[in-house]
């Protein structure tokens, strides 16, 4: 298990189980911890692995997988006694790899995946942190498959609308290269199984810096501020408050 404090949770079954906490605001706090927790799909996770994270204060698991994926890999935590689990996709029926299959002439496909999900699923983003808003006396999890486009767009969010910096956003984005070689070359396997271009399916499964960067720099340019964004898909102002209350450790006047 990990130590208090640090990053990466490693536990069985899992590559990508990280806590966001501990990243400066721009009110000088920190995320707290033990709070956020952003991670790749569960399905393997062990019940020792399952309970750890309860007791380290989990209380709901918002699965940003479509249906079919949740079907072929489902998420112990939909039965987990004390665990609220919701599944929130950011697409219907589009996974990175269906995504890659639809859009061969695409010259940056992973980036092209996440604008077509700033763009074009606004609103589905805007359920799942509003979703995530609610939570109370205890931490969330949201997760995809690898943990880094779907989950990664959605952490990105959440530090960016309490202001921790660009720098910090995209390190924590990139973070993933490091921990799912296992992964992915459990993923490429099974493309290449069944015919896929492996070739182009490794660029989706990168996690390059600068993919970050031009997301966030799209952001900006288009709508000003992540906050912005939020109200501009309906995003209430007293949901994007106790958002931030949650992200800035500032749970005193959380519900007042």
């Amino acid at each position: 298990m990990s130590k208090k404090n640090s990053r990466h949770i490693p536990l069985s079954g899992t590559y990508n189980i990280r806590d966001l906490g501990g990243y400066e605001t721009y009110k000088g706090a920190r995320v707290p911890w033990q709070t956020f927790f952003r991670g790749d799909s569960p399905h393997l996770i062990s019940v020792e692995g399952m309970n750890y994270l309860y007791h380290q204060g989990l209380r709901l698991v918002v699965d940003l997988r479509t249906k079919n994926e949740i079907k072929e890999a489902s998420n112990p935590f939909e039965n987990f006694p004390g665990v609220e689990y919701v599944n929130l996709p950011i697409f219907d029926d589009l996974a990175p790899v269906i995504m890659l299959q639809k859009q061969v002439s695409a010259e940056n496909p992973l980036l092209h995946f996440y604008l077509e999900a700033i763009h074009g699923q606004g609103n589905a983003i805007t359920e799942i942190l509003r979703r995530i808003s609610t939570v109370r006396n205890g931490a969330v999890m949201f997760n995809c498959t690898a943990g880094k486009d779907r989950t990664g767009i959605i952490a990105a969010l959440l530090l960016g609308l309490v202001g921790v910096s660009e720098e910090e956003i995209v390190n924590d984005y990139a973070l993933t290269a490091s921990l799912i070689p296992g992964l992915v070359d459990k993923l490429l396997a099974e493309s290449k199984a069944r015919g896929a271009n492996t070739e182009r399916h490794s660029r989706m499964l990168e996690s390059p810096s600068e993919v970050m960067h031009a997301l966030l720099s799209e952001i900006e340019s288009k709508f000003g501020s992540i906050e912005d964004y939020l109200k501009e898909n309906g995003m209430e102002q007293e949901e994007i408050r106790r958002l931030k209350n949650l992200l800035s450790n500032e749970s005193g006047n959380l519900y007042s």
